[in-house]
């Protein structure tokens, strides 16, 4: 286990217990999270997609003339989608945890408990 995982353990367990309550009384709660970790990833793969456009520039053309604006992303922090959905958990855990954990523990948490439901 790295150092920085074992620096935020509590903290980290909190947020899930919390989290975990949160989205059995509220499922639309855990979709949120799932929804939030799809933008990300999407983001992710538009961050490539342009770092390839640098090195291909007929790739570049195609792309801005066919694809461009056709794949929207909002905002993709877990903390930002949790500050209007859960804002006891907000004010609670941001800055507390830094984002990519609590991005794979909110997301762990939605299956777990949609599971469960």
């Amino acid at each position: 286990m790295s150092r920085i995982k074992r620096k935020y353990r509590t903290i980290r367990q909190e947020f899930k217990n919390e989290l975990y309550a949160a989205i059995r009384s509220n499922p639309a709660l855990g979709m949120l999270c799932i929804k939030t970790y799809t933008a990300s990833r999407h983001r992710d793969h538009i961050h490539q997609i342009w770092g390839m456009s640098v090195r291909y520039p007929n790739f570049r053309k195609e792309y801005t003339e066919k694809l461009i604006g056709k794949c929207l992303t909002g905002r993709d922090e877990i903390f930002h989608s949790l500050y209007f959905a859960a804002p006891d958990l907000y004010q609670k855990y941001a800055r507390k945890i830094p984002e990519d954990l609590a991005m794979g523990d909110a997301l762990g948490v939605a299956y777990r408990a949609m599971k469960d439901k």
